[in-house]
């Protein structure tokens, strides 16, 4: 009879521990743009953690953690449907931007001795002659292939492929890319994003997922504890493009070397963050894929943490300070300033037109191969 009990009981809390992640659901994804096909797609790992994706524009839609006291939170911003994605002032949420994320000054670059003109689509400032995300139908507007899938490990995949065609934008050449999501057993979320070309071309592809550890978007970011691996950042003009000076850390308001919140009033004035801040190529703290450590972000409440790793020498925080409440999220939910955090692993940002920079150029010999993992927990 006691084993009958417990059975039973086991039965009822795995009714409620389902009960308590509301899934997205199908139905809201299903759709066409263009004649192509839009749909949802689910991962879940051994731990009960879940995550879901569309493959319009390769899109990182939510993922259910668990916080100290062992309760389910989405702790992604988005909508419960296409629509919301489809009419969202923010447009970029949970997408992959490219072909190249950020902004490209002038609209223009040089490469091999030849200036293109990119599409001019950066409104910021009342100016539109910057380049920014991949222009007005970036990779995150396109309707990607998407399949599921199992790797090596026992670890559940969801996989997207597009092909960029040649002067799409404004860019060189045709552009195979494809992005994995890996839920891997740990609660970690890894993006592996591969690119190759037929003629030289730029790429510098990245995640536009919006954070909120607390899974409350009312309760914002500016809280949480930071702390990065980096002692520099890139200095911006008031447009945020790049002037081409490597700054310390040490000297600026942005001093994430040591955990402290990210929103100590100093720091956000008028505006907010969107600083690219340069990873420091030396340091001991990697995973077991020999990724190096950029970022660790605590919620104080909840206590979840989010651990990041990557083979990029970026990682670009926004707090989301021009969200003002017009889109409604998930539960109708509006989203204000600094309801999310992006961090956005990349390479340098307008990096084409500064000799300083890494570049970002891919020759047809070469394979583009960008890695970030995500490492979720409770401390």
């Amino acid at each position: 009879m006691k084993f009958v009990c417990l059975f039973l009981l086991i039965i009822f809390m795995g009714k409620i521990n389902a009960q308590s992640i509301c899934l997205l659901n199908a139905d809201n994804f299903e759709s066409e743009i263009d004649g192509n096909k839009v749909c949802l797609f689910t991962l879940k790992n051994k731990n009960g953690c879940v995550a879901q994706f569309t493959n319009y524009g390769a899109r990182w839609l939510s993922l259910w953690c668990v916080d100290k006291d062992g309760k389910w939170g989405d702790i992604l911003l988005g909508f419960d449907s296409l629509s919301g994605y489809l009419n969202a002032a923010e447009s970029y949420h949970g997408a992959i931007v490219g072909r190249v994320c950020g902004r490209i000054g002038n609209a223009t670059f040089h490469l091999n001795g030849k200036v293109y003109n990119l599409a001019a689509n950066d409104v910021l400032g009342g100016s539109s002659r910057n380049h920014l995300h991949g222009g007005v139908n970036g990779f995150h507007k396109k309707v990607w292939i998407g399949c599921e899938g199992v790797d090596s490990l026992g670890n559940n995949y969801v996989q997207f492929r597009y092909l960029s065609k040649d002067k799409e934008e404004g860019y060189l050449g045709n552009l195979n890319v494809t992005v994995r999501y890996t839920l891997k057993n740990d609660d970690t979320m890894r993006i592996d994003y591969w690119a190759q070309t037929d003629v030289p071309t730029l790429v510098n592809l990245t995640n536009h997922a919006f954070f909120n550890l607390s899974a409350n978007p009312t309760q914002p970011v500016l809280n949480n504890i930071i702390q990065l691996n980096s002692i520099e950042y890139v200095e911006c003009d008031k447009n945020l493009i790049p002037t081409g000076r490597i700054l310390s850390l040490e000297d600026s308001l942005f001093n994430y070397i040591r955990p402290i919140p990210i929103g100590f009033p100093e720091i956000i004035g008028d505006n907010g963050i969107a600083t690219s801040f340069v990873l420091r190529k030396k340091c001991d703290f990697v995973n077991d894929d020999f990724l190096l450590f950029a970022l660790k972000l605590k919620d104080p409440i909840t206590r979840r943490t989010l651990s990041i790793f990557t083979n990029q020498p970026i990682i670009q925080l926004y707090n989301a300070w021009l969200m003002d409440g017009e889109d409604l999220g998930k539960n109708s939910i509006a989203y204000e300033a600094n309801a999310g955090l992006a961090l956005e692993t990349q390479g340098y940002p307008d990096a084409p037109n500064h000799s300083n920079f890494s570049d970002i150029e891919i020759y047809p010999h070469e394979l583009y191969h960008h890695v970030t993992e995500y490492k979720f927990g409770v401390e």
